[in-house]
């Protein structure tokens, strides 16, 4: 299958820790190459150094190229009160998307300051995308958003951890899970199986330029999908979200 045109919910410019940057022109240039029609994207200054520089340099990328770029809000909990702030002023701009890194930044999902923040992010209408690297952080987050039935992101899942996402998906309809890990062989039928609605709860997400978008459209490209449910995991079910 040839792919569609595809909304891709994460894309990255910015410095990278112990390796070179990533220019926005490279990811510009991989969207081009890829048949991506737009991209959520965000500053990776807003991961690992300031959340309020971070989402400045996104918004002014998004101005600069608005129909190919969409902005992720970049959210920390250690900045408290000021993140709650941050949060409105972003909503104010118009962001319906914002991204928590607890792993990258070092943090437990248990932070009282990060279930205010979910709260308000609730409250202004914005889609979540949380990351859960490790085993157990999808079941913690869960148990941290019981609160909402808005909709939210399981960002981060390897194959390995595939059965704890599985259970935490078939919890409620809330849950969604980003492809860009689920390479194993079977991993994405298994979801469209075993979850109700399976096909509408995965979200395509490249991390583009960091990850080579080869990596993270094949599996999907490849899988034993109908081209419908393809079409949808490639950007239709984003839409869908980010409309609401």
């Amino acid at each position: 299958m040839a792919a569609p045109p595809i909304f891709d919910a994460c894309s990255l410019f910015g410095p990278w820790p112990q390796r070179e940057d990533l220019p926005l022109q490279n990811l510009l240039d991989a969207m081009g190459q890829s048949n991506i029609a737009r991209s959520v994207a965000l500053a990776t200054t807003g991961i690992f150094y300031d959340s309020h520089q971070g989402n400045a340099a996104t918004f002014e990328a998004a101005r600069a190229h608005p129909s190919q770029l969409l902005p992720a809000a970049t959210l920390d909990p250690r900045s408290y009160p000021d993140c709650l702030t941050e949060a409105e002023n972003c909503a104010a701009q118009g962001v319906r998307f914002a991204r928590f890194f607890p792993f990258s930044q070092g943090w437990p999902l248990k932070l009282a300051p990060f279930r205010e923040l979910l709260h308000k992010c609730d409250t202004l209408g914005m889609t979540v995308a949380v990351e859960v690297a490790r085993a157990g952080d999808a079941t913690e987050l869960s148990d941290a958003v019981a609160f909402t039935n808005a909709p939210l992101l399981l960002a981060g899942v390897a194959s390995e951890n595939l059965g704890e996402a599985l259970a935490i998906l078939r919890s409620s309809p809330k849950f969604h899970l980003e492809t860009t890990q689920l390479s194993a062989p079977g991993a994405l039928e298994t979801i469209v199986s075993q979850v109700p609605d399976g096909a509408q709860r995965l979200i395509f997400a490249s991390y583009s330029p960091l990850r080579y978008l080869s990596a993270a459209l094949g599996p999907v490209l490849a899988s034993g999908l109908t081209p419908d449910q393809k079409t949808a995991i490639l950007g239709g079910n984003l839409k869908r979200l980010i409309a609401k």
